[in-house]
């Protein structure tokens, strides 16, 4: 330690060794009564301090030890939660756009339809379903085809890129036509509620 730190350390610890030995003389003759009044003064003055320097410390130290937990939390779910944005961010991708709802799946029914040669008999009216932010839009379908037909045409719209999905369906021989089906099913496909894939 530099000697000039020493020196004033020793002059502050001889001079607080004073003041101790002075208080407890005046104590020792007087007792209690010459130190009521400063005391008096000085607790409620130091309280006061206390509560002004302490106490914002206290609850920042307090906010900072709850916001370091919150941290911890949060960096252990981080890498869950990038996968699962990555993942919706996928599946978003394959939704397709609002402003198309109306006529859009009219419009792939018909033309899966054409590139695989199949002949719809007739489309139902257009259901939609709102769930949370998305609306679940459905179309019944009925055709007349072969079976090789229909299974090409139902892999066409199965493996499309944008989301869809045969919901329901109902097959039968055709009694009338040898080798011929008719099929019945419902397609069904989601559309984002804010403004389509991202």
């Amino acid at each position: 330690m530099p000697p000039l730190i020493a020196a004033l350390l020793e002059k502050i610890k001889s001079a607080f060794k004073e003041m101790s030995d002075t208080i407890l003389v005046i104590y020792g003759e007087k007792g209690i009564e010459p130190f009521k009044k400063p005391l008096m003064i000085a607790l409620p003055s130091l309280l006061c301090l206390y509560a002004l320097v302490y106490s914002p410390t206290g609850a920042k130290l307090k906010r900072s030890i709850a916001e370091q937990r919150n941290m911890k939390v949060v960096a252990q779910y981080a890498g869950d939660y990038e996968n699962a944005k990555t993942k919706m961010a996928g599946y978003q991708r394959r939704l397709p756009l609002l402003k198309d709802k109306d006529d859009w799946l009219n419009y792939l029914i018909t033309t899966s339809a054409k590139n695989t040669g199949v002949s719809v008999d007739s489309l139902g009216a257009q259901r939609e379903t709102e769930v949370g932010n998305y609306i679940l839009v459905s179309r019944e379908v009925s055709a007349t085809t072969n079976y090789g037909l229909f299974g090409k045409w139902l892999a066409e719209i199965e493996n499309s890129p944008i989301f869809l999905r045969v919901t329901e369906m109902n097959l039968h021989r055709d009694e009338n036509t040898r080798g011929a089906i008719k099929v019945t099913f419902t397609l069904s496909t989601v559309f984002p509620r804010l403004g389509g894939a991202k």
